[in-house]
């Protein structure tokens, strides 16, 4: 004769062991996603550049060009992708390396923000605020006080300027 073993479970231990085993299951789960994505993704990442971030002192937008601290300085406004923005960066640095004290902002033409004061014919000259402002890949501009002073466009007149 056999015993019968009579096994006797509450509701609550049932529902325990369903508990466990859903959570058993749902960690399994998490880690094979986990460990599924960190196999995919690891190749990729290395296809990607890490740079940092710099502040520059000499760059300028737009909105920002009447509020420099400098009571009077020299705005270089070109197209920094273009032919000539090597030459106008040059006179830019000879400018200040043979004056010291004087202070020259670089505005990139192609930017999102400066476009659209940047036109290929039909500038302003006169312009006294901002809203006028349309410049020529290649303006050159002195602010005093928060004003134009002088506007000078093109390779030759922005190098005698800045060699003088």
């Amino acid at each position: 004769m056999k015993k019968e073993k009579i096994n006797y479970q509450t509701e609550e231990q049932k529902e325990m062991q369903k508990f466990f085993i859903v959570l058993v299951i749902i960690i399994l789960i998490i880690l094979g996603v986990y460990f599924l994505s960190k196999a995919l993704i690891k190749p990729n990442i290395k296809e990607y550049e890490y740079t940092t971030g710099a502040v520059s002192t000499t760059a300028i937008s737009v909105g920002t060009l009447f509020t420099a601290k400098e009571d009077s300085y020299y705005v270089l406004a070109y197209d920094f992708k273009s032919e000539d923005a090597s030459a106008y960066q040059s006179y830019g640095t000879y400018y200040t390396s043979n004056k010291p004290d004087a202070k020259i902002y670089y505005l990139d033409l192609s930017t999102v923000f400066n476009k659209p004061y940047y036109v290929t014919e039909n500038s302003n000259p006169k312009a006294t605020k901002i809203e006028d402002l349309k410049m020529l890949n290649g303006t050159l501009l002195l602010i005093q006080k928060g004003k134009i002073v002088k506007y000078l466009e093109g390779l030759d007149t922005i190098a005698n300027e800045l060699k003088a």
